[in-house]
């Protein structure tokens, strides 16, 4: 709710303005910036290489901009 009206009355200010307050509460124990880790991306990752024989081409972190940061 305070996102969808702080973006009526602020636009991607106020998308910007939550993100830097996730990223300011990991110092709280706050986990959700890391979202891929979070939800266990890199073992399906890892299941669908395994089963397809390394030849997956739907992967979610491969090559990813993310992977370093998890």
């Amino acid at each position: 709710f305070n996102l969808a009206k702080g973006y009526k009355e602020r636009q991607m200010a106020a998308y910007s303005e939550l993100q830097q307050a996730e990223f300011a509460a990991e110092a709280d124990g706050y986990t959700a910036t890391k979202h891929q880790r979070e939800v266990g991306t890199g073992y399906f990752d890892a299941v669908s290489l395994a089963i397809s024989g390394g030849k997956s081409s739907t992967t979610a972190m491969a090559d990813s901009t993310e992977k370093a940061q998890f």
